[in-house]
């Protein structure tokens, strides 16, 4: 019954991880996708730690792109990541709250408060757990809870793709969970205590160091996990990006030993310097970055090995924190190095450009450019339209879940008449329904309407606009603090 239980969650997740490509413009497929994505350039991304204004460099270099990005950010400590899909990036603040900074609509939203565990997916979603195990899905157009919790006493937390979580409790004894936000928890299965814990990038297997060895719980068969003894007393642990690998710290021997997944066996070790005291990998799949143990004289290195040979391709000073070092997708390394954050080759090592005094704030690098001028100077606030003529207003809105906090939209120009990009929040086959959340809206500042079903079986859609382009269209959506999608046309068939 657990094996069929756990199947039906993969089921679910997965109907459920189409929500996210779906719902949003920057989500499309394909070959026009593609070339869109390969237009938009690498760029370092500095959040000031005292909170501010954001800046951008160009990559290699580290040359100032000119843009001062719009809005301003609380003061912060540590960096989540990047949601390159989502256009926003992802910390916590000075008090340890989670924060989000939309790249689109320029401002800053709450996820999640101080004392919750987080983890974020490769798609850009984030998780938050809470200490009673509530879980908060935080996505660019706002945050929903799940309908059930994990439970009590979660150390860590994994994010899967379409809206899984496999969590890690301390009871009698630890125990992992895999959880989904339709179903709920499919299955528990207890697992070893471990020095250090990783999770595949997708969420599909968890590797736990324990004295002897490593074991391994996958999610197809997570009440059989699979064990390799290793010859040393492992201390770090990760993935390789293609979850093929394992890489393995080991305490007290100057090697980085590597298990295959498919075969469930050791590879031939990498010799290194000294032991190892934590593990990062290049999110592209060229380099596994290395931190000595604390406990030795080289432990203000930063070691660099390359994945397609095996061997140690050099060894620089550098920090590790939170944001760096990291690899960018061409392959430019930044790290801290005193108050600079210099960038290399991850390849050879060689220096490319630095930022001086740039040590102190922090570092995303992603592909993002700005959308409209508007980057450049104060604070952005996002169109929206006139209401609707003639359309029925009802009470003022409930707010919504991760919606702009209340403050009221800015209004912005007549729309013109080439104007032909919409918002579209929803399509339903109550008609009452429809009218009065575009009443909703409407009250609210934004120039709403309900769209009749055009053919038999079609619903009634509530759209928001026109705007004059999908940049001004997203950016307005944003503040909406629910899903979304960029229609062409009024009467265009859009479905959710």
């Amino acid at each position: 019954m657990k094996r069929l239980l756990f199947l039906i969650c993969v089921l679910v997740a997965a109907c459920a991880g189409s929500e996210r490509g779906g719902s949003v413009e920057n989500a499309a497929s394909g070959p026009d996708a593609a070339a869109t994505a390969r237009s938009i350039p690498t760029v370092a991304i500095r959040l000031a730690s005292g909170g501010g204004p954001l800046l951008a460099y160009t990559l290699p270099k580290l040359t100032p792109a000119g843009w001062v990005i719009g809005g301003r950010t609380s003061p912060s400590r540590s960096v989540i990541g990047m949601d390159v899909n989502g256009r926003r990036l992802l910390y916590r603040d000075s008090g340890g709250a989670i924060q989000s900074f939309d790249l689109v609509a320029y401002r800053e939203r709450a996820v999640a408060p101080r004392g919750e565990l987080e983890t974020m997916a490769s798609n850009g979603t984030l998780l938050a757990v809470s200490p009673q195990g509530k879980v908060i899905e935080s996505e660019p157009w706002g945050a929903r809870e799940w309908p059930s919790t994990v439970g009590r006493g979660v150390r860590d937390a994994f994010a899967g793709l379409g809206s899984r979580i496999i969590v890690i409790r301390h009871g009698r004894g630890d125990s992992l969970s895999l959880v989904s936000r339709e179903a709920g928890v499919a299955l528990t299965a207890p697992v070893p205590d471990a020095t250090a814990r990783s999770a595949s990038r997708d969420g599909d297997a968890v590797a736990f160091a324990t004295d002897s060895g490593l074991v391994v719980t996958e999610d197809r068969e997570p009440q059989t996990p699979w064990f390799v003894r290793l010859r040393g007393r492992p201390t770090a642990v990760a993935f390789s990006p293609s979850g093929h690998r394992i890489y393995v710290g080991l305490k007290d021997r100057s090697e980085l030993d590597v298990v295959d997944r498919s075969q469930r066996r050791r590879r031939a070790a990498i010799s290194l310097p000294g032991a190892v005291g934590a593990l990062r990998m290049d999110p592209w799949g060229r380099a596994v970055l290395v931190r000595p143990a604390a406990d030795q004289a080289d432990a203000d290195e930063l070691w660099v090995v390359a994945i397609a040979t095996d061997r140690l391709v050099g060894r620089v000073n550098a920090g590790w924190a939170s944001d760096l070092p990291t690899v960018s997708e061409g392959g430019v390394m930044l790290v801290r190095q005193g108050r600079a954050v210099v960038a290399r080759d991850v390849r050879t090592l060689d220096p490319l450009g630095a930022v001086r005094n740039g040590a102190a704030d922090l570092w995303f690098v992603g592909r993002w450019k700005p959308a409209t001028p508007a980057a450049i100077g104060p604070e952005v606030r996002a169109p929206v339209t006139e209401p609707a003529p003639g359309a029925r207003v009802a009470a003022a809105p409930r707010p919504s879940p991760g919606g702009a906090g209340g403050a009221p939209p800015a209004r912005a120009a007549p729309a013109s008449p080439a104007d032909r990009i919409w918002v579209q929040v929803s399509v339903s086959q109550n008609e009452r329904w429809a009218r009065d959340l575009a009443g909703e809206l409407a009250r609210a500042g934004y120039r709403a309407r309900v769209i009749a079903p055009q053919v038999l079986g079609a619903g009634w859609r509530v759209v928001v606009g026109p705007y004059p382009t999908r940049v001004a269209a997203d950016s307005a959506a944003r503040t909406l603090g629910r899903p979304y999608w960029i229609v062409e046309r009024a009467d265009s068939a859009a479905q959710p």
